[in-house]
C-alpha cells in the first residue's frame, strides 16, 4: 500500500483533520470497522469518556462498539501465548504436558508467523473485519486490507479481534 492509504482511510483522515483531532486511532479504526462516519464513531467514544485529542482504554472501546450494534471476538492474544510458553496456564496452574501442547498448537497455527502489521494481512481471512492492537495503537483490517498509516510496518501485534454484528 502506498502512503496515501485506502479510500476509507483517506476519508476518516480528512474528517479527523477537519476536527483538528489527534490521538484518535481508536476513532478511525472504529469508524472503518463499523462502516460508519468518523463523527458517529467519535460521538460513541465521547459518550464512553474519550476526551478531545486524547486516547481511550480498550475496555471503553468495546462498550462503544456495543453501542454501535457490534461485538468483538478475540482471535489472538499474545500475552496468553507468552504465558503458556513460560509454563503457566490461563488459570494460573502449572501443567507441563498441557503447556507443551498449547505451545505446539500455537506454533502450527497461522499466528505463529503473522506477528507484525506488515505480515498480518496474509494470515487473516479475505472476508471479515478485524481490529488489531499493538502496544499503543489500534487499526482496522477490512476485507484483507490494512486501513492505517502503519500498513507495511513492523509493529508487533498484541491482540486481534474479529468484529461481528451484535444482536439488536
Amino acid at each position: 500500500m502506498t502512503n496515501q492509504g485506502t479510500k476509507q482511510w483517506r476519508r476518516v483522515c480528512a474528517r479527523s483533520k477537519k476536527w483538528r483531532e489527534n490521538n484518535d486511532c481508536t476513532v478511525k479504526a472504529l469508524a472503518i470497522a463499523t462502516n460508519s462516519t468518523y463523527e458517529k464513531a467519535h460521538g460513541a467514544l465521547a459518550l464512553r469518556g474519550r476526551s478531545f485529542r486524547k486516547g481511550i482504554s480498550m475496555h471503553e472501546v468495546w462498550k462503544a462498539l456495543g453501542d454501535l450494534g457490534f461485538k468483538a471476538e478475540t482471535v489472538f492474544k499474545r500475552s496468553e501465548i507468552e504465558l503458556s510458553d513460560k509454563g503457566f496456564l490461563f488459570d494460573g496452574m502449572f501443567n507441563h504436558d498441557d503447556r507443551i501442547e498449547k505451545v505446539k498448537k500455537y506454533r502450527r497455527s497461522r499466528w505463529a508467523k503473522g506477528k507484525t502489521i506488515k505480515s498480518v494481512a496474509g494470515y487473516l481471512p479475505q472476508r471479515g473485519v478485524f481490529l488489531i492492537e499493538t502496544r499503543a495503537h489500534v487499526l482496522c483490517v477490512r476485507a484483507g486490507q490494512v486501513h492505517d498509516w502503519t500498513d507495511g510496518r513492523r509493529h508487533r501485534i498484541t491482540q486481534v479481534h474479529r468484529i461481528i454484528r451484535g444482536d439488536k
